[in-house]
């Protein structure tokens, strides 16, 4: 089964992954104008977090690695 996720780029360089529930206002408006948001992915499908983790990451233009790595 996919699930859908979505994320951003924290300020402080770190990675949000989020799993989306189908509120367009979770990845737009509230990350619009947020000074703490670099950058923000839409939601997109993945079969696992595992998966979804380096799909955001791939998406934001960063490394690919694992949160445990």
């Amino acid at each position: 089964m996919k699930y859908k996720w979505w994320g951003y780029l924290h300020s402080n360089g770190s990675v949000q992954l989020k799993q989306w529930f189908g509120d367009h206002k979770d990845y737009t408006e509230d990350c619009e104008g947020n000074p703490f948001t670099i950058k923000v992915s839409p939601p997109f499908e993945a079969e696992s977090h595992e998966l979804a983790w380096r799909m955001l990451r791939s998406r934001l233009g960063l490394p690919l690695e694992t949160p445990d790595e």
